[in-house]
Protein backbone atom coordinates (compact mmCIF):
# COMPACT_ATOMS: atom_id res chain seq x y z
CA UNK A 1 0.00 0.00 0.00
CA UNK A 2 1.27 3.97 -0.76
CA UNK A 3 1.97 5.68 2.26
CA UNK A 4 0.21 9.13 3.35
CA UNK A 5 2.41 11.43 4.03
CA UNK A 6 0.68 12.60 7.20
CA UNK A 7 0.82 16.05 7.64
CA UNK A 8 1.22 16.96 12.49
CA UNK A 9 1.85 12.31 12.68
CA UNK A 10 3.24 10.88 10.21
CA UNK A 11 3.36 7.45 9.92
CA UNK A 12 6.61 5.87 8.29
CA UNK A 13 6.64 1.78 7.63
CA UNK A 14 9.43 0.07 6.17
CA UNK A 15 10.24 -3.78 5.57
CA UNK A 16 11.86 -3.93 9.73
CA UNK A 17 10.78 -1.33 11.42
CA UNK A 18 7.88 1.19 11.75
CA UNK A 19 8.31 4.82 13.56
CA UNK A 20 6.03 7.49 14.01
CA UNK A 21 7.49 11.10 13.69
CA UNK A 22 5.72 14.60 14.70
CA UNK A 23 6.14 17.43 12.09
CA UNK A 24 6.26 20.78 13.83
CA UNK A 25 3.30 23.21 13.44
CA UNK A 26 3.16 24.76 9.38
CA UNK A 27 1.91 27.13 7.60
CA UNK A 28 -1.38 25.09 5.33
CA UNK A 29 -2.89 25.39 2.45
CA UNK A 30 -6.34 26.75 2.71
CA UNK A 31 -9.13 23.43 3.31
CA UNK A 32 -10.41 22.29 0.38
CA UNK A 33 -8.26 24.16 -2.24
CA UNK A 34 -7.87 21.20 -4.04
CA UNK A 35 -11.52 21.68 -5.69
CA UNK A 36 -11.09 25.18 -6.46
CA UNK A 37 -9.40 27.11 -9.29
CA UNK A 38 -8.52 30.18 -9.26
CA UNK A 39 -5.06 32.59 -9.26
CA UNK A 40 -3.86 30.96 -6.18
CA UNK A 41 -5.49 27.40 -6.02
CA UNK A 42 -5.15 24.88 -9.27
CA UNK A 43 -7.32 22.39 -8.39
CA UNK A 44 -10.10 20.49 -10.23
CA UNK A 45 -12.20 23.25 -10.66
CA UNK A 46 -15.44 21.68 -9.06
CA UNK A 47 -17.87 24.26 -8.32
CA UNK A 48 -17.40 25.60 -11.84
CA UNK A 49 -18.37 22.19 -13.24
CA UNK A 50 -21.29 21.84 -10.80
CA UNK A 51 -22.76 25.38 -12.13
CA UNK A 52 -22.18 24.28 -15.40
CA UNK A 53 -24.45 20.98 -14.95
CA UNK A 54 -26.88 22.87 -13.28
CA UNK A 55 -27.38 25.89 -15.95
CA UNK A 56 -27.59 22.56 -18.29
CA UNK A 57 -30.39 21.40 -15.95
CA UNK A 58 -28.33 18.38 -15.62
CA UNK A 59 -28.47 16.37 -12.85
CA UNK A 60 -26.72 12.65 -11.76
CA UNK A 61 -28.68 10.37 -13.22
CA UNK A 62 -27.54 7.07 -11.77
CA UNK A 63 -25.86 6.18 -8.04
CA UNK A 64 -22.35 5.35 -8.49
CA UNK A 65 -20.43 2.96 -6.11
CA UNK A 66 -16.86 3.86 -5.96
CA UNK A 67 -14.66 1.26 -5.02
CA UNK A 68 -11.89 1.41 -2.50
CA UNK A 69 -8.93 -1.12 -2.57
CA UNK A 70 -7.05 0.27 0.39
CA UNK A 71 -6.41 -1.05 3.73
CA UNK A 72 -10.17 -0.50 5.92
CA UNK A 73 -12.27 1.82 7.06
CA UNK A 74 -13.49 3.49 10.33
CA UNK A 75 -17.36 2.39 9.77
CA UNK A 76 -18.59 5.19 12.47
CA UNK A 77 -17.18 8.09 10.91
CA UNK A 78 -19.74 10.66 10.62
CA UNK A 79 -18.46 12.08 7.29
CA UNK A 80 -18.16 8.08 5.86
CA UNK A 81 -21.09 6.61 7.55
CA UNK A 82 -23.73 7.73 5.29
CA UNK A 83 -21.49 7.40 2.07
CA UNK A 84 -20.69 3.54 2.85
CA UNK A 85 -22.18 1.76 0.21
CA UNK A 86 -25.26 -1.05 1.80
CA UNK A 87 -25.49 -4.49 -0.05
CA UNK A 88 -28.99 -4.41 -1.03
CA UNK A 89 -29.51 -8.26 -0.72
CA UNK A 90 -27.65 -8.51 2.44
CA UNK A 91 -29.09 -9.08 6.00
CA UNK A 92 -26.61 -9.03 9.17
CA UNK A 93 -27.18 -12.43 10.36
CA UNK A 94 -24.20 -14.43 9.63
CA UNK A 95 -25.07 -16.01 6.66
CA UNK A 96 -24.49 -15.35 3.20
CA UNK A 97 -27.70 -14.03 2.41
CA UNK A 98 -27.58 -12.99 -1.38
CA UNK A 99 -25.52 -16.13 -1.94
CA UNK A 100 -22.50 -14.17 -3.46
CA UNK A 101 -20.35 -15.95 -1.51
CA UNK A 102 -19.70 -13.43 1.05
CA UNK A 103 -21.76 -13.68 4.52
CA UNK A 104 -22.01 -10.03 6.07
CA UNK A 105 -20.93 -8.48 3.42
CA UNK A 106 -22.85 -5.00 4.15
CA UNK A 107 -20.75 -2.56 2.99
CA UNK A 108 -17.90 -4.80 1.48
CA UNK A 109 -15.29 -7.16 2.02
CA UNK A 110 -12.06 -7.59 4.26
CA UNK A 111 -9.65 -9.62 1.98
CA UNK A 112 -6.97 -9.69 5.05
CA UNK A 113 -8.51 -11.91 7.79
CA UNK A 114 -8.97 -15.03 8.82
CA UNK A 115 -12.91 -16.34 8.22
CA UNK A 116 -13.92 -16.65 11.88
CA UNK A 117 -12.74 -12.81 12.30
CA UNK A 118 -9.75 -14.13 15.18
CA UNK A 119 -7.13 -12.23 12.79
CA UNK A 120 -6.88 -9.51 10.32
CA UNK A 121 -3.45 -8.58 8.84
CA UNK A 122 -2.76 -5.22 9.18
CA UNK A 123 1.46 -4.94 8.20
CA UNK A 124 3.20 -6.94 5.63
CA UNK A 125 6.76 -6.65 4.48
CA UNK A 126 8.13 -5.42 0.95
CA UNK A 127 7.24 -8.11 -2.32
CA UNK A 128 11.02 -7.97 -2.39
CA UNK A 129 11.52 -9.53 1.20
CA UNK A 130 8.43 -11.72 0.64
CA UNK A 131 9.72 -13.05 -2.32
CA UNK A 132 13.37 -13.54 -0.67
CA UNK A 133 11.76 -15.49 2.16
CA UNK A 134 9.95 -17.78 0.40
CA UNK A 135 13.14 -18.73 -1.97
CA UNK A 136 14.85 -18.67 1.47
CA UNK A 137 15.14 -21.99 2.32
CA UNK A 138 15.85 -23.89 -1.14
CA UNK A 139 18.51 -21.69 -1.57
CA UNK A 140 20.79 -20.79 1.80
CA UNK A 141 23.14 -23.20 1.38
CA UNK A 142 22.94 -23.08 -2.27
CA UNK A 143 26.46 -23.62 -4.43
CA UNK A 144 25.56 -21.11 -7.39
CA UNK A 145 28.13 -23.12 -9.67
CA UNK A 146 26.11 -26.09 -9.04
CA UNK A 147 22.71 -24.69 -8.76
CA UNK A 148 19.87 -26.49 -10.83
CA UNK A 149 17.35 -23.89 -12.18
CA UNK A 150 19.68 -21.01 -13.01
CA UNK A 151 16.75 -18.26 -13.61
CA UNK A 152 15.41 -19.18 -10.20
CA UNK A 153 18.32 -18.56 -8.29
CA UNK A 154 19.32 -15.36 -10.20
CA UNK A 155 15.44 -14.44 -9.05
CA UNK A 156 16.31 -15.16 -5.26
CA UNK A 157 19.49 -13.47 -5.62
CA UNK A 158 17.68 -10.30 -7.02
CA UNK A 159 15.28 -10.43 -4.47
CA UNK A 160 17.88 -10.79 -1.65
CA UNK A 161 19.85 -7.74 -2.53
CA UNK A 162 16.50 -5.69 -3.23
CA UNK A 163 15.20 -6.72 0.15
CA UNK A 164 18.47 -5.62 2.23
CA UNK A 165 18.78 -8.73 3.72
CA UNK A 166 22.62 -8.76 3.72
CA UNK A 167 22.83 -5.03 4.98
CA UNK A 168 20.15 -5.89 7.65
CA UNK A 169 22.64 -8.77 8.37
CA UNK A 170 25.35 -6.31 8.69
CA UNK A 171 23.92 -4.12 10.66
CA UNK A 172 22.80 -6.66 13.00
CA UNK A 173 26.24 -8.29 13.68
CA UNK A 174 27.28 -4.29 14.13
CA UNK A 175 25.42 -4.23 16.73
CA UNK A 176 25.88 -7.17 18.16
CA UNK A 177 29.41 -6.13 18.64
CA UNK A 178 28.66 -3.09 20.05
CA UNK A 179 27.23 -5.22 23.19
CA UNK A 180 30.78 -5.29 24.49
CA UNK A 181 31.25 -1.47 24.52
CA UNK A 182 27.99 -1.28 26.64
CA UNK A 183 28.85 -4.69 28.78
CA UNK A 184 32.49 -2.59 29.59
CA UNK A 185 30.66 0.95 30.09
CA UNK A 186 27.88 -0.49 32.12
CA UNK A 187 30.33 -2.70 34.71
CA UNK A 188 32.46 0.48 35.33
CA UNK A 189 29.77 2.25 36.06
CA UNK A 190 28.65 -0.06 38.70
CA UNK A 191 31.61 0.22 40.53
CA UNK A 192 31.41 4.15 40.27
CA UNK A 193 27.19 5.00 40.67
CA UNK A 194 26.51 1.61 42.92
CA UNK A 195 23.54 3.00 44.58
CA UNK A 196 22.75 5.40 41.33
CA UNK A 197 22.14 3.54 38.37
CA UNK A 198 18.92 3.27 37.66
CA UNK A 199 19.31 7.19 37.41
CA UNK A 200 22.47 8.13 36.19
CA UNK A 201 22.50 9.68 32.98
CA UNK A 202 24.66 9.27 29.92
CA UNK A 203 26.29 12.55 30.86
CA UNK A 204 27.41 11.25 34.18
CA UNK A 205 28.52 7.97 32.83
CA UNK A 206 30.77 10.72 29.94
CA UNK A 207 31.91 12.05 33.23
CA UNK A 208 34.31 8.92 33.72
CA UNK A 209 35.94 9.30 30.46
CA UNK A 210 39.06 11.36 32.13
CA UNK A 211 39.21 8.73 34.85
CA UNK A 212 38.77 5.79 32.63
CA UNK A 213 40.83 5.89 29.50
CA UNK A 214 40.05 2.43 28.20
CA UNK A 215 36.23 3.93 28.02
CA UNK A 216 37.03 6.21 25.18
CA UNK A 217 36.91 4.08 22.24
CA UNK A 218 33.57 2.29 23.86
CA UNK A 219 31.77 5.83 24.00
CA UNK A 220 32.51 6.51 20.38
CA UNK A 221 31.17 3.32 19.36
CA UNK A 222 27.98 3.98 20.96
CA UNK A 223 28.01 7.60 20.44
CA UNK A 224 25.48 7.40 17.32
CA UNK A 225 23.17 5.69 19.62
CA UNK A 226 23.66 8.51 22.16
CA UNK A 227 22.71 11.49 19.57
CA UNK A 228 19.33 9.40 18.80
CA UNK A 229 18.52 9.47 22.26
CA UNK A 230 19.92 12.59 23.99
CA UNK A 231 22.19 12.70 26.55
CA UNK A 232 19.87 13.59 29.18
CA UNK A 233 18.71 9.63 28.53
CA UNK A 234 19.48 7.43 31.64
CA UNK A 235 21.84 5.22 31.17
CA UNK A 236 19.24 2.27 31.93
CA UNK A 237 16.88 3.42 29.77
CA UNK A 238 19.69 3.81 26.61
CA UNK A 239 21.27 0.25 27.23
CA UNK A 240 17.74 -1.64 27.85
CA UNK A 241 17.34 0.10 24.01
CA UNK A 242 20.22 -1.23 22.33
CA UNK A 243 19.40 -5.00 23.92
CA UNK A 244 15.99 -4.74 22.89
CA UNK A 245 17.25 -3.19 19.25
CA UNK A 246 19.36 -6.46 19.29
CA UNK A 247 16.77 -9.12 20.43
CA UNK A 248 14.42 -7.74 17.80
CA UNK A 249 17.22 -7.99 14.85
CA UNK A 250 17.84 -11.60 16.05
CA UNK A 251 14.31 -12.37 16.15
CA UNK A 252 13.54 -11.14 12.66
CA UNK A 253 16.61 -12.80 11.31
CA UNK A 254 15.56 -16.25 12.99
CA UNK A 255 12.37 -15.45 11.79
CA UNK A 256 13.32 -15.53 7.84
CA UNK A 257 13.07 -19.53 8.15
CA UNK A 258 11.00 -20.08 11.47
CA UNK A 259 8.08 -18.15 11.04
CA UNK A 260 5.53 -18.44 7.84
CA UNK A 261 3.68 -15.44 5.77
CA UNK A 262 0.78 -14.85 8.15
CA UNK A 263 -1.08 -14.36 5.30
CA UNK A 264 -1.06 -18.02 4.59
CA UNK A 265 -3.55 -17.90 7.98
CA UNK A 266 -6.81 -17.13 5.38
CA UNK A 267 -6.90 -20.47 4.17
CA UNK A 268 -6.90 -19.60 0.55
CA UNK A 269 -4.55 -20.87 -2.12
CA UNK A 270 -2.57 -17.33 -3.03
CA UNK A 271 -1.78 -18.66 -6.09
CA UNK A 272 -5.46 -19.69 -7.42
CA UNK A 273 -7.24 -16.84 -8.84
CA UNK A 274 -10.41 -18.87 -8.89
CA UNK A 275 -10.20 -19.46 -4.92
CA UNK A 276 -11.88 -16.14 -4.26
CA UNK A 277 -13.98 -16.95 -1.02
CA UNK A 278 -11.76 -15.84 2.01
CA UNK A 279 -11.60 -13.14 4.38
CA UNK A 280 -14.41 -12.32 6.58
CA UNK A 281 -16.83 -8.91 7.15
CA UNK A 282 -14.76 -6.65 9.40
CA UNK A 283 -13.75 -3.21 7.51
CA UNK A 284 -12.90 -0.82 10.76
CA UNK A 285 -9.84 -2.08 11.61
CA UNK A 286 -6.40 -1.20 13.27
CA UNK A 287 -4.27 0.62 10.70
CA UNK A 288 -7.66 1.62 8.93
CA UNK A 289 -6.25 5.71 8.86
CA UNK A 290 -5.32 5.56 4.97
CA UNK A 291 -8.17 4.01 3.83
CA UNK A 292 -10.39 6.11 5.67
CA UNK A 293 -8.50 9.62 4.93
CA UNK A 294 -8.96 8.34 1.11
CA UNK A 295 -12.36 7.39 1.22
CA UNK A 296 -13.55 10.45 2.20
CA UNK A 297 -11.82 12.76 -0.29
CA UNK A 298 -13.99 10.76 -2.62
CA UNK A 299 -17.20 11.25 -0.62
CA UNK A 300 -16.77 12.47 2.68
CA UNK A 301 -19.97 14.24 3.94
CA UNK A 302 -18.41 17.37 5.62
CA UNK A 303 -20.45 16.84 8.32
CA UNK A 304 -17.45 17.61 10.86
CA UNK A 305 -15.87 19.83 8.95
CA UNK A 306 -17.92 21.55 6.09
CA UNK A 307 -15.43 22.57 4.00
CA UNK A 308 -13.77 18.80 3.65
CA UNK A 309 -16.75 17.41 1.99
CA UNK A 310 -15.69 14.75 -0.27
CA UNK A 311 -15.30 15.47 -4.71
CA UNK A 312 -18.57 14.13 -5.22
CA UNK A 313 -20.16 13.13 -1.71
CA UNK A 314 -23.30 11.80 -3.51
CA UNK A 315 -21.15 8.15 -4.67
CA UNK A 316 -21.25 5.74 -2.58
CA UNK A 317 -18.14 3.74 -1.44
CA UNK A 318 -17.79 0.14 -1.03
CA UNK A 319 -14.59 -0.99 1.13
CA UNK A 320 -12.56 -3.47 -0.44
CA UNK A 321 -10.01 -4.03 2.42
CA UNK A 322 -6.68 -5.58 0.12
CA UNK A 323 -3.81 -3.24 1.08
CA UNK A 324 -1.52 -3.93 4.54
CA UNK A 325 0.97 -1.69 5.68
CA UNK A 326 3.88 -2.60 3.30
CA UNK A 327 3.40 -4.05 -0.30
CA UNK A 328 -0.39 -5.80 -0.85
CA UNK A 329 -0.79 -9.25 -2.14
CA UNK A 330 -1.65 -10.08 -6.37
CA UNK A 331 -4.04 -12.34 -5.07
CA UNK A 332 -6.03 -9.77 -2.73
CA UNK A 333 -5.78 -6.83 -5.54
CA UNK A 334 -7.42 -8.95 -8.10
CA UNK A 335 -9.83 -10.69 -6.08
CA UNK A 336 -11.14 -7.04 -4.72
CA UNK A 337 -11.43 -5.92 -7.95
CA UNK A 338 -13.60 -8.91 -9.43
CA UNK A 339 -15.63 -8.38 -5.98
CA UNK A 340 -16.29 -4.74 -7.19
CA UNK A 341 -17.50 -5.29 -10.31
CA UNK A 342 -19.41 -8.54 -9.46
CA UNK A 343 -21.24 -6.06 -6.76
CA UNK A 344 -21.92 -2.93 -9.08
CA UNK A 345 -19.20 -1.09 -8.61
CA UNK A 346 -18.60 1.54 -11.56
CA UNK A 347 -15.25 3.60 -10.66
CA UNK A 348 -12.35 2.05 -8.70
CA UNK A 349 -10.05 3.53 -6.51
CA UNK A 350 -6.34 1.96 -6.10
CA UNK A 351 -4.37 4.05 -4.07
CA UNK A 352 -1.42 1.37 -3.88
CA UNK A 353 1.46 0.05 -5.67
CA UNK A 354 4.97 -1.96 -5.65
CA UNK A 355 7.90 -2.20 -7.89
CA UNK A 356 7.67 -6.07 -7.79
CA UNK A 357 4.79 -8.29 -8.56
CA UNK A 358 5.60 -11.82 -9.04
CA UNK A 359 1.34 -12.73 -9.97
CA UNK A 360 0.86 -9.49 -12.07
CA UNK A 361 -0.75 -11.53 -14.21
CA UNK A 362 -3.63 -12.49 -11.84
CA UNK A 363 -4.20 -8.39 -11.60
CA UNK A 364 -3.53 -8.25 -15.78
CA UNK A 365 -6.38 -10.55 -15.96
CA UNK A 366 -8.95 -8.88 -12.69
CA UNK A 367 -8.63 -5.59 -15.00
CA UNK A 368 -9.95 -7.68 -18.08
CA UNK A 369 -12.68 -8.91 -16.20
CA UNK A 370 -13.69 -5.06 -15.33
CA UNK A 371 -13.34 -3.70 -18.51
CA UNK A 372 -15.77 -6.34 -20.31
CA UNK A 373 -18.09 -4.91 -17.67
CA UNK A 374 -17.37 -1.42 -18.27
CA UNK A 375 -15.59 -0.28 -14.89
CA UNK A 376 -12.84 2.32 -14.66
CA UNK A 377 -9.98 1.93 -12.60
CA UNK A 378 -7.84 4.50 -11.09
CA UNK A 379 -4.25 3.84 -9.73
CA UNK A 380 -2.04 6.27 -7.77
CA UNK A 381 1.34 6.84 -9.66
CA UNK A 382 3.87 6.46 -6.69
CA UNK A 383 5.65 8.46 -4.54
CA UNK A 384 9.22 7.85 -5.27
CA UNK A 385 10.02 10.64 -7.42
CA UNK A 386 10.82 8.49 -10.45
CA UNK A 387 9.98 8.22 -13.94
CA UNK A 388 8.02 4.78 -14.18
CA UNK A 389 8.41 5.01 -18.00
CA UNK A 390 11.76 3.52 -17.27
CA UNK A 391 11.35 1.68 -13.70
CA UNK A 392 8.24 -1.13 -13.33
CA UNK A 393 5.66 -0.08 -11.28
CA UNK A 394 2.26 -2.44 -10.33
CA UNK A 395 0.05 -3.11 -10.99
CA UNK A 396 0.40 -1.91 -14.64
CA UNK A 397 -2.85 -1.47 -16.15
CA UNK A 398 -1.64 -3.60 -18.80
CA UNK A 399 -2.60 -6.67 -20.38
CA UNK A 400 -0.08 -10.59 -20.69
CA UNK A 401 1.12 -8.91 -23.62
CA UNK A 402 2.02 -5.58 -22.97
CA UNK A 403 -1.25 -3.67 -24.31
CA UNK A 404 -2.53 -1.21 -21.90
CA UNK A 405 -6.24 -1.75 -20.70
CA UNK A 406 -8.79 1.57 -21.61
CA UNK A 407 -10.25 1.21 -18.44
CA UNK A 408 -7.03 2.07 -16.66
CA UNK A 409 -5.55 5.19 -15.01
CA UNK A 410 -2.68 6.28 -12.91
CA UNK A 411 -2.76 9.54 -11.27
CA UNK A 412 0.10 11.63 -10.24
CA UNK A 413 0.19 14.41 -7.54
CA UNK A 414 0.49 17.90 -8.42
CA UNK A 415 0.90 20.79 -5.57
CA UNK A 416 -1.60 24.30 -5.12
CA UNK A 417 0.65 26.17 -7.26
CA UNK A 418 -0.42 22.77 -10.33
CA UNK A 419 3.63 21.99 -10.55
CA UNK A 420 4.01 18.47 -9.73
CA UNK A 421 4.71 17.05 -6.30
CA UNK A 422 8.19 16.63 -5.37
CA UNK A 423 7.28 13.10 -4.32
CA UNK A 424 5.05 12.06 -7.10
CA UNK A 425 6.13 9.59 -10.43
CA UNK A 426 5.94 10.66 -13.52
CA UNK A 427 5.60 9.20 -16.74
CA UNK A 428 4.77 10.31 -20.30
CA UNK A 429 3.29 7.23 -21.46
CA UNK A 430 2.73 5.37 -17.58
CA UNK A 431 0.92 8.33 -16.21
CA UNK A 432 -2.05 9.73 -17.31
CA UNK A 433 -3.29 12.59 -15.92
CA UNK A 434 -2.32 14.31 -12.13
CA UNK A 435 -4.31 15.55 -9.73
CA UNK A 436 -4.18 17.84 -6.42
CA UNK A 437 -2.06 15.65 -3.98
CA UNK A 438 -0.60 17.99 -1.34
CA UNK A 439 -1.55 19.46 1.98
CA UNK A 440 -5.31 18.21 1.15
CA UNK A 441 -7.49 18.26 4.33
CA UNK A 442 -9.60 15.62 5.16
CA UNK A 443 -11.36 12.86 7.36
CA UNK A 444 -9.90 10.44 9.10
CA UNK A 445 -10.25 8.21 12.20
CA UNK A 446 -12.41 8.48 14.97
CA UNK A 447 -13.99 11.75 13.63
CA UNK A 448 -10.86 13.72 14.01
CA UNK A 449 -9.34 15.27 10.90
CA UNK A 450 -6.10 15.91 9.33
CA UNK A 451 -3.26 17.59 6.10
CA UNK A 452 -1.71 14.22 4.19
CA UNK A 453 0.49 14.34 0.92
CA UNK A 454 0.74 11.78 -1.70
CA UNK A 455 -0.17 10.33 -4.96
CA UNK A 456 -2.62 8.07 -2.54
CA UNK A 457 -4.16 11.48 -2.10
CA UNK A 458 -4.15 12.59 -5.95
CA UNK A 459 -6.06 9.45 -6.49
CA UNK A 460 -9.70 9.46 -4.78
CA UNK A 461 -9.45 13.49 -6.13
CA UNK A 462 -9.14 12.06 -9.89
CA UNK A 463 -11.66 9.12 -8.50
CA UNK A 464 -14.27 11.59 -7.18
CA UNK A 465 -14.22 13.48 -10.69
CA UNK A 466 -14.54 9.90 -12.63
CA UNK A 467 -17.82 8.80 -10.40
CA UNK A 468 -19.40 12.90 -11.33
CA UNK A 469 -19.07 12.18 -14.75
CA UNK A 470 -20.44 8.60 -14.40
CA UNK A 471 -23.23 9.80 -12.29
CA UNK A 472 -24.25 12.59 -14.77
CA UNK A 473 -23.05 10.92 -17.85
CA UNK A 474 -24.00 7.28 -17.53
CA UNK A 475 -24.10 6.36 -21.38
CA UNK A 476 -20.42 7.07 -21.21
CA UNK A 477 -18.44 4.00 -21.16
CA UNK A 478 -15.17 3.64 -18.62
CA UNK A 479 -12.71 4.14 -21.69
CA UNK A 480 -14.56 7.13 -23.09
CA UNK A 481 -14.34 8.55 -19.34
CA UNK A 482 -10.74 7.71 -18.64
CA UNK A 483 -10.83 9.44 -22.65
CA UNK A 484 -12.42 13.14 -21.07
CA UNK A 485 -10.13 12.95 -18.18
CA UNK A 486 -6.90 12.94 -19.93
CA UNK A 487 -8.34 15.26 -23.35
CA UNK A 488 -9.44 17.83 -20.90
CA UNK A 489 -7.07 18.29 -18.11
CA UNK A 490 -5.03 21.74 -17.77
CA UNK A 491 -2.38 21.90 -19.23
CA UNK A 492 1.14 23.21 -17.91
CA UNK A 493 4.69 23.86 -18.85
CA UNK A 494 5.55 22.66 -15.44
CA UNK A 495 3.44 19.06 -15.98
CA UNK A 496 4.40 19.01 -19.73
CA UNK A 497 6.10 15.75 -20.86
CA UNK A 498 5.21 14.12 -17.19
CA UNK A 499 2.33 12.55 -17.69
CA UNK A 500 -0.10 11.41 -21.01
CA UNK A 501 -2.23 14.22 -20.80
CA UNK A 502 0.43 16.85 -19.78
CA UNK A 503 -1.88 18.50 -16.96
CA UNK A 504 -4.12 18.65 -13.55
CA UNK A 505 -7.18 17.33 -13.87
CA UNK A 506 -10.02 20.20 -14.39
CA UNK A 507 -13.78 18.75 -13.68
CA UNK A 508 -15.10 22.00 -15.52
CA UNK A 509 -13.72 21.65 -18.65
CA UNK A 510 -14.46 17.66 -18.34
CA UNK A 511 -18.21 18.41 -18.31
CA UNK A 512 -18.21 20.71 -20.77
CA UNK A 513 -16.76 17.40 -23.22
CA UNK A 514 -18.68 14.67 -22.26
CA UNK A 515 -21.75 16.61 -22.60
CA UNK A 516 -20.45 16.77 -26.06
CA UNK A 517 -20.06 12.87 -26.19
Amino acid sequence: MLSIKMKHVMAVAVMWSASLMTVGAVDHAPVGWHKEYNDSCQGVNLDKALSYLKSRKLKPRHEIIVGVIDSGIDTASIDLKPALWTNPGERPDGKDTDGNGYADDLHGWNFLGTKDGSFNMTSAGTEEFREFKRLYPKYKDADSATVADRAEYDYYRLMRRKAGIDSYIMMAAYTARKGDCYRLIDSIGHAAFPEKMDTVTVTHMASLLSEEENLEMSFQAILPDIMRQGKGVTWAALYDKHRKDLALMQSRLDGIEKNPDKRLLMGDDLKNASDIHYGNSCLDVEGCEHGTFVAAVIAGQGLGELNCSGVFPQAKVMILRAAPEGDEYDKDIATAIRYAVDNGAKVVNMSIGKTCSPDSAMVSDAVKYALAHDVLLLQAAGNSHKDIDATPYFPTGRDRTGVKYENYMRVGASDIAGAPAGMSNYGRNEVDVFAPGVDIRSTTVGNTYMYADGTSVACPVASGVAALIRAYFPKLKAREVKDILVKSCRRSDALGGMSRGGGVIDAFEAVKLASTY
